[in-house]
């Protein structure tokens, strides 16, 4: 049983992280599982999650950048992103610092992985802090729903309401960020510290 719950969690994982919009938190279904499902060792179970999603954000980066940068984007706007990920290039430390920090926030990080496969920069600088940060998240989450099934009736936590308002309105707001990300002018921005939408 216990390897059922390892293959069941890795597929799970790996989808929610290819969904690119309204899917619900790895962080919730994690604990999900931990609450419902007996998991005789933590560590593996944690191990397995990480790499599910780490493999999942690698899947969503790689299509956003072959499908949406390379098919759907006009040329003009790709060389406009081209500005930005010569500036990132430069800064390497810090783009994988902000993965790092959200990746230990419970934020949602779709569309950051969308927008950073627009750019067309290497994976790793995404990935690596990425799957740093969600092993201590999901260690946190999933020893918390462990201990806390010990003490709590397991049908308490069988039915979740993922489309919360809040929920929507965030998701709604984070793919308008998306949107706006390649309308903003990179090379006026970095040169000029100006904000311009780009024609």
């Amino acid at each position: 049983m216990a390897f059922e719950v390892y293959i069941y969690t890795f597929i799970s994982v790996f989808l929610l992280n290819i969904i690119p919009a309204f899917g619900p938190p790895t962080w919730m279904i994690l604990s999900f599982i931990a609450f419902n499902y007996n998991i005789p060792y933590l560590i593996p179970f944690v191990l397995v999650a990480v790499a599910a999603s780490t493999s999942g954000r690698f899947v969503m980066t790689s299509l956003s950048k072959h499908i949406i940068r390379n098919r759907l984007l006009s040329e003009k706007y790709r060389r406009n992103v081209d500005h930005l990920r010569e500036h990132l290039e430069k800064k390497s430390m810090a783009t994988s610092t902000v993965f790092l920090i959200d990746a230990v926030t419970p934020l949602p990080s779709d569309q950051l992985f969308v927008a950073y496969g627009l750019t067309g920069l290497k994976a790793r600088y995404a990935l690596v802090p990425f799957a740093i940060g969600r092993l201590f998240t999901y260690s946190f989450f999933a020893y918390t729903a462990t201990e806390v099934s010990k003490y709590a009736a397991a049908n308490s936590l069988t039915s979740l309401s993922f489309f919360s308002g809040s929920f929507v309105i965030m998701e709604l707001l984070l793919l308008l960020f998306v949107y706006f990300f390649i309308k903003i002018d990179w090379e006026h921005l970095i040169l000029h510290h100006r904000f311009r939408i780009f024609h």
